[in-house]
């Protein structure tokens, strides 16, 4: 442990320079092979053999192995299957879920109009909070405003348990430790469990609703399902009807799923979008040129939706760019994978049960894949035409059968949120405060620090061309 420091997965890109881009280690008991490059993370990946997960001691002693996340064999294929078919059904990934996606970016601009420049670090919480209703708008078919206390406290637990629970900490180590009455031990377990014991509350809650709501209605069982948890309530009555004693579609279950949903569906794309705005602070004449592009192409009479994303190849190239530098998958969480059998790698042996950590943060600074790689330079992702172009080892979503389930969702979201954003706000650093890209912290993501921010109200003026189409109408 004190040689992994605060941020194992830049010590273990280091350790690669000495000892290769495959080597071992022991996190406390555990043999930990690191893959530290692209290629070596694809060939391990591709195998069957090292699609385990390997979960942090403190998920797994509250997922007990169901869910979305932390479920395995034939419990995983069949409830990922269903999940991705369902959510795709009401519309994750699809242009239908722009607008609910809109309305969000809209009433989060609308708070951050009213402070009018004025220093703010709210934005954690409101991008968490809009983030969160996406999923809830269509996966369980509700939505929160903003002065909804209950839903403001869920939030607030999502964010808390990413710093609370990641492969690289004393209690996923040593779980002895829970018990040692210091905070930064036993109390950070304690923690995390209340709040997941919260957030299972308000799962079932969710749950409690909908199903009250089939009582009402007798017809239900006829109807086409609304929303996730009605498919999966309409799912396991009828797996009872037909006697399937064997059924997975449980409530445990469920109320698992709901939580993974939740977490994964927020957190992640909340924290890129953070590393959004300080990489816009520290490089403004990237602001200012994604603003002029969306200027030309939109203008400023309407939102930016997804009809313009082709159009706007430097907007893209910095949202990639964004995420290749924000590099927020760590060694926690659902990254760290385990071999179900003995392997091979490479020449090496590796047992069954080891724990493989792809090192994403390494592909993405490895200088072999992008020359100046400590550089934000949103044009290596643009080819000599100005089209956007993918190197593959550009993979923040993590590759393979266990790469992210919503990769297509949080693509859509951070195109949306970013572009909205930066054509309504010029965000800058309070006057006289340096905010810079080297303050973060290493949890179950890399996150930059939350501080304050002005966002300062662009003009509003209308794209020339777009006034005189609509004229000639």
């Amino acid at each position: 442990m004190p040689y992994l420091g605060k941020h194992a997965q830049e010590k273990l890109e280091k350790w690669g320079h000495v000892y290769g881009d495959v080597f071992s280690c022991y996190f406390g008991q555990n043999l930990v092979v690191v893959l530290n490059n692209y290629q070596a993370i694809k060939e391990a990946f591709d195998d069957d053999l090292y699609a385990a997960r390997a979960q942090p001691y403190i998920f797994e002693e509250h997922f007990h192995g169901k869910g979305l996340t932390y479920a395995e064999g034939e419990l995983w294929r069949v409830h990922r299957k269903f999940a991705m078919l369902q959510l795709r059904n009401f519309g994750m990934g699809k242009h239908s879920l722009q607008a609910p996606i809109l309305r969000e970016i809209n009433e989060m601009a609308d708070y951050l109009r009213k402070i009018e420049g004025k220093p703010t670090n709210a934005i954690k919480g409101l991008l968490t909070h809009h983030l969160s209703n996406v999923i809830c708008s269509f996966a369980f078919g509700h939505r929160f405003p903003q002065n909804d206390a209950e839903f403001r406290n869920i939030v607030g637990m999502i964010e808390e348990c990413f710093s609370l629970g990641s492969h690289d900490s004393l209690i996923t180590l040593f779980p002895i430790l829970r018990f040692v009455p210091f905070k930064s031990l036993g109390g950070n377990y304690k923690k995390f469990a209340k709040n997941f014991e919260s957030l299972m509350s308000f799962a079932k809650k969710l749950v409690d609703n909908h199903e009250k709501s089939k009582e009402d209605s007798p017809t239900w069982e006829e109807e086409e399902p609304k929303d996730y948890i009605d498919a999966f309530l309409k799912q396991a009555r009828n797996d009872h009807k037909e006697g399937k004693h064997d059924t997975t579609f449980e409530m445990d279950q469920l109320l698992t799923s709901i939580v993974n949903l939740f977490i994964g569906g927020t957190e992640t794309t909340s924290t890129t979008l953070r590393w959004a705005l300080i990489y816009m602070i520290e490089n403004p004449e990237v602001q200012e040129k994604v603003f002029e592009e969306i200027k030309l192409v939109v203008g400023t009479a309407r939102d930016v939706t997804l009809e313009d994303k082709a159009k706007l190849p430097f907007t893209e190239a910095t949202i990639l760019e964004i995420q290749r530098c924000g590099n927020i998958a760590t060694l926690g969480g659902s990254t760290m994978h385990k071999t179900a059998g003995d392997a091979y790698l490479r020449g090496y042996f590796i047992p069954k049960g080891t724990y493989v950590a792809p090192n994403f943060y390494a592909v993405h600074v490895d200088e072999r894949a992008w020359p100046n790689a400590r550089v934000f330079d949103p044009k290596r992702f643009l080819n000599a035409d100005s089209h956007i172009r993918r190197p593959e080892a550009f993979i923040p979503f993590s590759i393979g059968k266990k790469a992210c389930p919503g990769e297509s969702l949080a693509v859509m979201e951070l195109f949306l949120f970013f572009s909205n954003i930066i054509q309504k706000f010029q965000v800058k650093a309070p006057p006289g405060k340096k905010i810079s890209s080297a303050n973060y912290t290493t949890g179950l993501t890399r996150a930059p620090i939350n501080t304050d921010i002005c966002y300062v109200t662009r003009k509003n003026y209308c794209n020339v061309t777009i006034c005189e189409e609509k004229e000639d109408m």
